[in-house]
């Protein structure tokens, strides 16, 4: 079974998943919703596999923090 959780974080709005593989491990999925519609867009997979989905979301999690902080280093982002 799939997990997902919305995690707001330095303005933005993320979708941090953790999809089943057929191993039966966990996949860090990271996605965001874009202004001004919410439009759902795919940001990174992570290509290493967990053995939980809390694993999972917390690896998602972790990528939405380090993606925001890019942003805004950059002068593109609002964090």
């Amino acid at each position: 079974m799939d997990e997902m959780l919305e995690f707001p974080h330095a303005g933005w709005t993320f979708l941090c998943s953790a999809e089943k593989l057929p191993s039966g491990s966990f996949q860090a999925v990271l996605r965001y919703r874009a202004p001004p519609n919410d439009d759902i867009r795919m940001l990174k997979i992570d290509p290493a596999a967990g053995h939980s989905v809390r694993e999972a979301l917390e690896r998602a999690k972790a990528m939405a923090v380090e993606w925001a902080a890019k942003r805004a280093d950059d002068g593109k982002g609002g964090g």
